[in-house]
């Protein structure tokens, strides 16, 4: 997975499947196959102070936020996963796909 220049999720405000605020989209992250977003990196937390990757399935970008599936509290509780630079290891990608599968299936 690697960093895009997709600016125009950059910024935008992030709720919960519940209309919750999550936090705020820092990056996007996209498959290095095809291209296509894959993944948000989201500040969450007090200010901000953690940050957490949430997937684009099924998200939706509407009215100046994004809208995503997941409830907060999962996302707040989703492995920490701080990628080097503009790539992710693929055994940080299969952590965040088995914690979300998981989560989401439930």
């Amino acid at each position: 997975m690697m960093k895009t220049d997709d600016e125009d999720m950059c910024g935008l405000a992030v709720h919960d499947s519940h209309g919750e605020k999550i936090g705020t989209v820092r990056e996007v992250w996209a498959d290095e196959r095809t291209g296509a977003p894959e993944w948000i990196w989201v500040d969450t937390g007090f200010l901000g102070m953690h940050h957490s990757f949430v997937p684009l399935r099924s998200a939706e970008v509407t009215a100046g936020y994004v809208a995503v599936a997941i409830p907060k509290q999962v996302v707040d509780d989703a492995p920490r996963v701080h990628p080097v630079g503009d790539t992710m290891e693929a055994v940080e990608q299969d952590v965040l796909r088995a914690y979300y599968r998981m989560e989401m299936s439930r």
